[in-house]
């Protein structure tokens, strides 16, 4: 891939728009964005040169310095909002708030959600404010670099598509609620935002850039791609159908947790203040804790691998007083290798764990995993790369496949220039649900099924109804496609004077085997409002009770697709689509 900054790639791009007719040319520009955790990137390519992805490095406050992320900061002043590199170090200021996206998710012990939501407050702001303005700071940022890179005659007369990535692990109110905040911003001035997971672009940008020799088709192999992040490790597997044009199928349910690189500071903070001592730490200046937390993720981080060659890591800090007992020395700390190993394994067994754990359900499918691809900010870490490897070379690797765990070169930067090539291509043909989805509804009471609970008496029909029952429509794990939906049939009856927009009710559970009707394992996943105004008398059948009271019958089925990271609905009547199914999201 080529820099951002390289005059040959942009000068291919210049050539390639010059003869482009600005009012009918279907080309794109493409536009990634990762919004992260801890840090958040984007790049972009133009469809008319799809093998060019450009990652923006330069960043308002960034003095000149480059970097393909940003951190994910923002503070609200009085001359206005601060964000990313611009939020000093000392400035109070919000981060990651994205967490707050998925308030059923349990966050690391580090993040505080009650003082970010008091933060909030103090601002008058809920989360997707916060999402929708940090959002809309990178698109601003985003078109700058756009519009000096390609000119603005060009930007304002080209759709621009965005991409934006979102944690697998995420329920579909958590992805709605950031495609809804995305959508408060310019992003959705052209065209349609559009998500997907993050393991997912991950994977796209690390199978299109390997070598082909490792592209092998074999009809059991499969690659499980480790995408760990500052705040979420997600894992996924895919098996190659076919190399040119490259195209993949899910091949067992994604997985993931929060156990990013993050965690490593945290650990470290804490051994830290067990080393100085609780009194020490918190009297320590706070220039010297941030001096110190550079120096362990700027150094020891990153090249840290547990090897004989190096037994001591001296981590900056300056101004703390020489205190022998406790390793400090001429303002650094002496941390040993066993104190740093001590630090990752906790979080490297977490890795370790969702990686068997991905790799049993692979097996256990009848297939054998080929390579284990190493990507993300977490992912580029040495001793990561190094554990996975001396414990799976045995395992996985055969004279033909020596080298099992794969790191791709530009692997921080994976998610964000798959996200791009997503826009430009379709890669993955199936996935995998990651829930059992389903639809509340009513049935026939029957004394031998159903609980009294459920019981009520329906004055149209006349008839012992049982309530709160669930059909279950797609299974966990169902192999989907974004060129196929589901088909939910529905029968309703209205009186003359009843409405006729109906809300039905989306539900999904993630046990292996759901439940029959609603209880405590089940989560609704959006409210389905669909207004059939439109649809023909003539498709209506009629009917008459006991007390002479007339009614009217449809017949109808709601279409569901499941997207990377989107659910998209509509309704049919005889297979024809008839008016509008929007979907509210649980709140």
């Amino acid at each position: 891939m080529n820099s951002p900054k390289s005059d040959i790639s942009l000068h291919n791009i210049a050539e390639k728009i010059k003869d482009v007719s600005i009012s009918g040319e279907a080309n794109r520009i493409v536009v990634g964005v990762d919004f992260g955790t801890t840090y958040s990137g984007v790049a972009w390519g133009y469809t008319g040169s799809p093998s060019e992805i450009h990652v923006i490095q330069s960043w308002p406050g960034g003095m000149n310095l480059t970097s393909p992320k940003v951190p994910s900061k923002i503070a609200y002043e009085k001359d206005g909002i601060k964000w990313g590199f611009q939020v000093k170090p000392f400035q109070n200021c919000i981060e990651c708030f994205k967490l707050c996206l998925d308030p059923n998710l349990r966050p690391p012990d580090f993040v505080s959600l009650p003082n970010i939501y008091a933060q909030l407050r103090q601002h008058d702001k809920v989360v997707q404010d916060v999402v929708r303005d940090y959002l809309q700071m990178l698109y601003d940022h985003t078109i700058t670099t756009l519009t000096r890179a390609l000119g603005s005659t060009f930007v304002d007369n080209t759709r621009i598509e965005f991409i934006l990535t979102c944690p697998a692990v995420w329920s579909d109110r958590s992805k709605n609620a950031t495609l809804q905040a995305a959508e408060g911003t310019g992003m959705a001035k052209s065209c349609k935002i559009r998500l997907i997971s993050e393991p997912e672009a991950a994977a796209i940008y690390t199978l299109k850039t390997m070598q082909p020799k490792n592209l092998q088709v074999t009809d059991d192999s499969c690659f499980v791609v480790c995408d760990a992040g500052g705040g979420t490790v997600d894992l996924i597997s895919y098996e190659i159908l076919q190399t040119d044009p490259l195209k993949v199928k899910e091949s067992v349910t994604g997985t993931g947790e929060l156990c990013g690189s993050a965690f490593l500071n945290r650990r470290f903070e804490s051994f830290v203040k067990e080393r100085l001592g609780s009194a020490a730490y918190y009297a320590m200046k706070e220039k010297t804790k941030i001096a110190a937390l550079k120096s362990w993720e700027e150094y020891v981080k990153r090249v840290f691998v547990d090897g004989e060659d190096q037994d001591v890591f001296p981590i900056q800090f300056p101004g703390l007083p020489d205190d022998e007992a406790r390793g400090i020395d001429c303002g650094f700390m002496t941390v040993t290798r066993e104190e740093v190993q001590g630090i990752f394994e906790p979080v490297i067994q977490e890795v370790v764990r969702l990686v068997d754990g991905q790799i049993t359900a692979v097996q256990s499918k009848g297939r054998q995993v080929k390579s284990i691809l190493l990507v993300g900010g977490f992912g580029s870490s040495e001793y990561l790369f190094m554990r996975l490897k001396n414990k799976y070379a045995d395992i996985l690797s055969t004279k033909d496949n020596p080298d099992v765990v794969l790191q791709p070169v530009d692997s921080w930067t994976a998610v964000v220039r798959g996200a791009v090539i997503r826009g430009m291509e379709t890669i993955v043909q199936t996935r995998k649900s990651r829930y059992h989805y389903g639809v509340k509804y009513w049935e026939y009471f029957d004394e031998n099924i159903h609980s009294e609970e459920h019981k009520y008496w329906d004055t149209t029909r006349e008839k012992w109804l049982a309530e709160n029952q669930i059909k279950w429509y797609i299974a966990k794990g169902t192999e989907m496609s974004e060129d196929e939906s589901i088909s939910f049939p529905f029968y309703i009856t209205f009186e003359d004077h009843h409405s006729r927009v109906l809300v039905d009710e989306l539900v999904c559970c993630q046990e292996t085997f759901p439940p029959k009707s609603i209880d405590s394992t089940v989560t609704t996943v959006c409210k389905l409002r669909s207004d059939l105004t439109t649809v023909p008398k003539s498709l209506y059948t009629k009917g008459r009770n006991s007390k002479d009271v007339e009614y009217e019958g449809l017949h109808f089925t709601m279409e569901m697709s499941v997207l990377s990271a989107a659910l998209l609905f509509e309704l049919r009547v005889d297979g024809v689509r008839y008016g509008e199914v929007t979907a509210d999201f649980a709140t």
